[in-house]
């Protein structure tokens, strides 16, 4: 099911981007001051590149990374107790419970790149150009909240099991 959320996510960041190359004007805002003022700006084609750019290698990264951490040497390799979970007779329970980990987290991930996305379209969109930050330094606080609770959940579901020598 959080495979389909992740999918579902991803792809929805893909269509705004889309669909902000459509209705934005030629040159956007794509930085702004921590009061929202924009102090960045860029072709709005440069814009669409970065956006499809970052969600690319991040869909990449999270959903063949689970895949990827138990092929690779152990040494570039960063996970808790990894000496115990890279081992083969426990690579497969390692990628399951890794997969859902990095699934779980990019779900999170673009839901919030996807209200980053709609405050940077409508931002553009208005006159003048301001970032709505009542919305959001909430929704960064959020998602930093539930990435130290997931830093947290993973190291949790790494340690070593207590019936193992």
């Amino acid at each position: 099911m959080m495979r389909i959320f992740f999918l579902a996510t991803f792809a929805a960041n893909v269509v705004l981007t889309l669909v902000s190359w459509v209705i934005l004007p030629e040159n956007v805002a794509i930085h702004f001051q921590g009061d929202g003022k924009p102090d960045g700006w860029a072709p709005i084609w440069f814009h669409v590149l970065i956006f499809l750019g970052i969600q690319f290698v991040l869909f990449v990264t999270i959903f063949f990374g689970s895949r990827l951490s138990v092929g690779l040497p152990a040494r570039w390799v960063n996970l808790p107790n990894k000496d115990y979970w890279l081992r083969e007779e426990n690579q497969a329970r390692t990628q399951k419970i890794l997969s859902s980990l990095l699934l779980e987290f990019g779900t999170a991930m673009f839901l919030f790149l996807f209200f980053v996305g709609i405050l940077t379209t409508q931002a553009n969109l208005s006159d003048p150009v301001r970032l709505n930050n009542a919305f959001f330094w909430p929704s960064f606080i959020l998602f930093m909240a539930f990435t130290l609770y997931w830093c947290i959940k993973v190291f949790l579901a790494f340690r070593i099991p207590k019936d193992e020598p």
